[in-house]
């Protein structure tokens, strides 16, 4: 590619060259923004273009704000309903006690039809359910390796798994590890009917440390059943 000279550019050269190009600011709208044109009327049409530009990015940056400031009521509702959860488990006498208000609290906020508490231990109390570690990581393989929720579409037959024949009424759903530290205690499965209710997208960052809460609350409740035992 041969090198420009722009020391030999003039006006002249730029002008015959755009003349050659009239549809050069189609392809570069961005350059109307910087252009400095006086108002008489052979600059009436490019001005209008630069106003037509400079309301578009308003646009575009208008709905972004509007963007951010759904996103940030979004998550300070979400902030206040599991403030309410955890002020509501907190002093939870024994697991089948926590998982009871865990199942009433848990519902309503999140808006979902189902709802499936899963601890690894071979025997446990109502509402959880007992489950292997081993065959969740089979059916299920990468949530407890991610240490985070995860929500989204989910096969019939791992809906089915958590929810049990109720799971194949059901579209979308969050998954939430409970992980004390680097051991995994159990799961909380919310489901819903609706494919874009749980979205992959969505942010699960409260949900994660509620998990993270949860798990610790039941490790604490162990310890005190194994001291008092």
């Amino acid at each position: 590619m041969t090198n420009l000279d722009l020391s030999t550019l003039s006006a002249e050269h730029v002008a015959k060259w755009l003349r050659k190009h009239p549809h050069f600011f189609d392809d570069h709208p961005s350059l109307l923004t910087q252009l400095h044109l006086s108002h008489d009327t052979n600059a009436a049409s490019l001005i209008e273009r630069q106003v037509a530009q400079l309301r578009r990015r308003n646009e575009e940056l208008e709905e972004r704000l509007n963007q951010l400031i759904a996103i940030a009521s979004d998550n300070d509702r979400l902030f206040g309903q599991l403030r309410e959860v955890m002020l509501g488990v907190l002093d939870a006498e024994s697991a089948a006690q926590l998982g009871t208000r865990l199942y009433s609290a848990l519902r309503e906020p999140f808006g979902c039809e189902q709802l499936a508490l899963l601890l690894f231990r071979e025997e446990c109390e109502s509402p959880w359910r007992s489950c292997m570690q081993t065959e969740f990581e089979q059916r299920l393989p990468g949530l407890l390796r991610h240490h985070h929720a995860l929500a989204g579409k989910w096969r019939r037959d791992e809906l089915r798994y958590l929810f049990g024949d109720d799971g194949l009424q059901l579209s979308s759903a969050a998954l939430i590890p409970l992980l004390n530290g680097d051991q995994a205690v159990g799961v909380i499965a919310l489901g819903s009917t609706e494919a874009s209710h749980f979205r992959s997208s969505m942010d699960t960052l409260f949900i994660t440390h509620l998990g993270d809460i949860i798990a610790r609350l039941i490790a604490r409740l162990d310890r005190s059943v194994a001291q008092s035992a």
